[in-house]
Order: C-alpha cells, then sequence, then structure tokens
C-alpha cells in the first residue's frame, strides 16, 4: 500500500547531506550496519553498484515524484525506487542534487547509480546517460485562475511563466514575446502567479497539481497545439541510469515492467491523486534510441 504524501514547500536541493543507507520494509539489520536480512535473496545475481550493497539515488525537489527528508526521501518515484531496492536486496543511500548536476552526477563524477525526480526521456540525454523503461507520461499543465487550456488562451491571458529547461520554452516563448517569462523552478513562479505578477504557468502537470493544491488556482492539461511540439506528444518518464550498467539498468527494468503490469505503478498514481492514463503501457516504454 502507498501513502500519499502531503505538498510542502522545496528546500534547495543543495543542501549538504551524507550518504545514508535507508532501512527496506520487511528486512531485519544484518552485519556491518546493513539493514538487508542475511538470508535476502535478490530478484537479480551479480548486480554491481558504485557501493558494494548499496543503491545511491540522486533525489531533486520536484514533488510529486521526490523531495529529501533529512536522510530519507519522499515521492512516487522513491515509492518505486525503495521497493526495487527491497527486491534487489540493496540497502539505498539518497543523494540530494539539482537539475543542472544531476546528468553529470551519472556521466562525470560517477556518483550516484541513478537519479529520479520526473526526467524526460530525450535523445540528448540518452547520450549521456541510460534510461530505465519508462514509468509514467507527463504532459504541460497550465495554471490559471479561470481554467485555461490552450495556447490560444495564453495569448490574451496576459504575463506566462514558466519553469526554465522545459521543452515547450522555445515554442511558447515565440508565440508569447515578452509576454513569456522563465522561473529556476516552480515555488518562484507560483509566489509570482499567487501575487498577481503574471496570469498563468506552465509547469509539468504532476508538478503542477501538487504545488498548487493548496490553492484556488486550477490545472489543466493543455489542449495539442501543433505550434507546440509537446502537446501533441507526450513525454514519457523514466529513471536516468549510468550508462555502461547495463545489467543493473536491465534489472531494473524489468522490475518496473512487473510492477506495470501487476497494477503497482497504477496504485503510486491513485496515491497522488494522478490519473491512470499517465501510466505509459508495455507497448510505449521502451527507451531505445
Amino acid at each position: 500500500m502507498f501513502t500519499k504524501r502531503p505538498a510542502i514547500s522545496a528546500v534547495s536541493a543543495a543542501t549538504a547531506l551524507g550518504l545514508a543507507a535507508i532501512a527496506l520494509t520487511g528486512c531485519a539489520t544484518s552485519a556491518a550496519g546493513s539493514s538487508v536480512a542475511d538470508d535476502c535473496t535478490p530478484a537479480h545475481e551479480g548486480l554491481t553498484t558504485y557501493t558494494d550493497g548499496v543503491l545511491t539515488v540522486g533525489v531533486p525537489e520536484n514533488l510529486p515524484y521526490t523531495k529529501t527528508e533529512g536522510t530519507d526521501a519522499s515521492g512516487l518515484e522513491i515509492e518505486v525506487i525503495k521497493k526495487i531496492a527491497e527486491a534487489e536486496c540493496l540497502d539505498v543511500a539518497f543523494v540530494p542534487i539539482t537539475y543542472a548536476n544531476g546528468i553529470p552526477m551519472i556521466s562525470e563524477q560517477k556518483k550516484t547509480d541513478l537519479i529520479t525526480g520526473g526526467w524526460y526521456v530525450t535523445e540528448a540525454r540518452a547520450e549521456q546517460v541510460g534510461f530505465t523503461t519508462a514509468t509514467f507520461y507527463d504532459a504541460m499543465g497550465i495554471i490559471s485562475a479561470d481554467g485555461a487550456s490552450t495556447i490560444d488562451a495564453l495569448e490574451s491571458i496576459g504575463d506566462v511563466g514558466s519553469g526554465a529547461g522545459f521543452s515547450w520554452e522555445a515554442d511558447v516563448s515565440a508565440i508569447l514575446g515578452d509576454h513569456f517569462k522563465t522561473y529556476p523552478g516552480t515555488m518562484e513562479m507560483k509566489q509570482d502567479l499567487v501575487n498577481g505578477r503574471i496570469q498563468a504557468a506552465l509547469d509539468g502537470y504532476a508538478v503542477a497539481v501538487a504545488a498548487y493544491a493548496d490553492t484556488d488556482f486550477t490545472v489543466e492539461v493543455v489542449e495539442p497545439d501543433e505550434r507546440v511540439a509537446i502537446t501533441t506528444e507526450q513525454p514519457r518518464i523514466a529513471f536516468p541510469i549510468a550508462k555502461e550498467n547495463t545489467a543493473l539498468n536491465a534489472a531494473i527494468s524489468e522490475l518496473i515492467d512487473t510492477y506495470r503490469e501487476d497494477g503497482t505503478l497504477a496504485e503510486v498514481l491513485a496515491a497522488y491523486d494522478l490519473p491512470a492514463d499517465l501510466l505509459v503501457p508495455a507497448e510505449k516504454s521502451s527507451t531505445d534510441f
């Protein structure tokens, strides 16, 4: 059973946090400080991680996907990661990351086995890291007071904010011109929307649902518009993982596919008040390019 976590204001993901193994449910403490039982049998034998016996996971502040909580973490992707680690008899160490340093933490610094936080599968990223099988879809969400759901509506609504770095940025900027403003994160943008400095905001749908749950603003999935590519092809989310660790990728992907089939991923979405149609079906889950 998955527990829904309340939305909490994001804090800086750059806050220093040492690696700390998190105890896994149902595993008795064994020797050398591990929380994994001595008689635990992994779903896949012989997996290699950067730290033996530990799955090191990068975590940005991006509810509902991920949030650090001291040495622990929470969020819908963390639910999945903890289940995977338990199946593979691994402890988990959560490491705070940002979206700027997340990919380099895997590809260059070699400090994490994988990262979480709702990462879109893109061909450019796939040149630097591997991707597990896809888990969930995302969509561009429009947040406004009157339920705007089209690009046409944004053209007359006033100033529109967006988190920086989204794939829709260039397309929407070309349409809205000086009325399009970018922000470093959801919380800064939300503050300006609440204070009336912008009249609408654009964010990932799942993130927006969590961020604006305590407000009177409405979050709508944008309707298709040929001028904005992301509106005609939903982005898919997966876990970026060390490109060279194909065995770990294959093992995690197999478990994710099992959770897709047995209803676990659907339960996670429901626990966070997200619709079932955000689950990527098996036939769309391959992240090969």
